[in-house]
C-alpha cells in the first residue's frame, strides 16, 4: 500500500508492517516502533543516495516487518562491485548514528532507557542486515561474491536459499517466545514470515532478469531504430568481466572473438554477451561461449 514519496520514491507500506505498529500502539509501545521506522528510513536513505549516485533509478521503497526493502530498476548484477557498495550502505548508516548517538551524549540530556533503545535499534539493524541472506545486504554483498564465478542466477538461490533457512529459524524463535507469553515473539514471527517470502520472490525475481534487459534494449532498438555500434575484440582466453568493462551505454556492442594467433573466431552481440554473464558469471572465458562463426 503507497502511503506518500520519499525523495521523489513512491513510499510503501507491508500489510503486517502496519498491523506491527497498531499492535505497539495497543501495547503502548508506539513510539519505540516509530523510532524504528525512523532508523529503517535512515538505513534505506542511504541506499537511495548510493544508487544516486550512479545515476541509477529506484522504483519504489518498501517497509517490512523485518526492515525495509528499495528496488532498484538497473542490473547492478552486471556490476557486482557496485551492487556492494550500494548493498553496504545501508549498515554504515547505522553505524553512523552509532557514532553520532556517542559524540553527542556529553552534550544532549536523553534518559539512559531511550539511549539505549536507540543504540540497540541501530546496532540491531546493522548486524541483522549484514547477515549473508537474500534480501538483506549481507546476502547482496554474498551474491555479488558468488555471481563472478557461478553467475547470477546460482548466486542469487544460494543467497535466497540462506534467506529462507534464516526466516524459519526466526520465525520459530517467535514461536517459542509466544509459547513463552512473550508476545513480543509476534514480531519474530511476521518478520520471518516476510523474509521467506521477499526471498523466494527474490529467487523467482532471478529469472527474469536477463528477460527484463532484452526487453528494454528491443524497446530503445524499436523506439530508435538505429543505434550507434561499437565493436570490441577480444581473445578466447578473456573473461566476460574483462569484455564488460569495456562495455559503454548507449552503444550497442558487437563482440569479436580471435584466437591467440590473431585470426577470428566469431563474434557475439550485446544482449549475448549479458546473457553468457548472467549464466556463467564473471570469469567463464568468452571463448567457451557459444558464438555465431566465421
Amino acid at each position: 500500500m503507497q502511503i506518500g514519496r520519499y525523495f521523489g520514491i513512491p513510499l510503501k507500506v507491508n500489510p503486517f508492517f502496519i498491523l506491527i505498529l497498531v499492535l505497539a500502539a495497543v501495547y503502548g509501545k508506539l513510539v519505540e516502533a516509530l523510532v524504528l521506522l525512523g532508523v529503517v528510513l535512515w538505513h534505506e536513505s542511504f541506499h537511495i543516495l548510493m544508487v544516486k549516485a550512479y545515476r541509477l533509478h529506484v522504483s519504489e521503497v518498501e517497509l517490512l516487518p523485518c526492515g525495509g526493502v528499495a528496488r532498484i530498476d538497473a542490473l547492478l548484477q552486471l556490476n557486482p562491485e557496485i551492487e556492494c557498495l550500494v548493498a553496504i550502505a545501508g549498515p554504515l548508516s547505522n553505524g553512523l548514528l552509532l557514532f553520532l548517538a556517542y559524540a553527542l551524549r556529553p552534550y544532549v540530556q536523553v534518559e539512559p532507557s531511550w539511549f539505549e533503545f536507540f543504540v540497540q535499534a541501530n546496532l540491531g539493524m546493522a548486524v541483522f542486515n549484514l547477515l549473508p541472506a537474500l534480501p538483506l545486504d549481507g546476502g547482496r554483498v554474498l551474491r555479488a561474491f558468488l555471481a563472478k564465478r557461478r553467475g547470477f542466477k546460482d548466486a542469487t538461490r544460494v543467497a535466497a536459499r540462506l534467506g529462507q533457512v534464516l526466516a524459519i529459524a526466526l520465525a520459530g524463535w517467535g514461536v517459542y517466545l509466544v509459547a513463552l507469553t512473550r508476545l513480543q515473539g509476534l514480531l519474530h514471527v511476521f518478520s520471518g514470515l516476510m523474509l521467506f517470502l521477499v526471498a523466494m520472490q527474490e529467487m523467482k525475481n532471478a529469472s527474469y532478469v536477463f528477460m527484463r534487459y532484452l526487453t528494454s534494449k528491443r524497446q530503445e532498438l524499436r523506439l530508435k531504430r538505429v543505434l550507434v555500434a561499437r565493436e570490441i575484440v577480444a581473445t578466447e582466453e578473456a573473461s566476460l568481466g574483462e569484455v564488460l568493462r569495456h562495455v559503454q551505454p548507449p552503444h550497442y556492442h558487437l563482440i569479436w572473438i580471435i584466437d591467440l594467433e590473431g585470426g577470428i573466431i566469431g563474434f557475439l552481440d550485446e544482449l549475448e554477451l549479458i546473457g553468457a554473464l548472467f549464466e556463467h558469471g564473471l570469469s567463464h572465458k568468452v571463448g567457451a561461449v557459444k558464438a555465431h562463426r566465421i
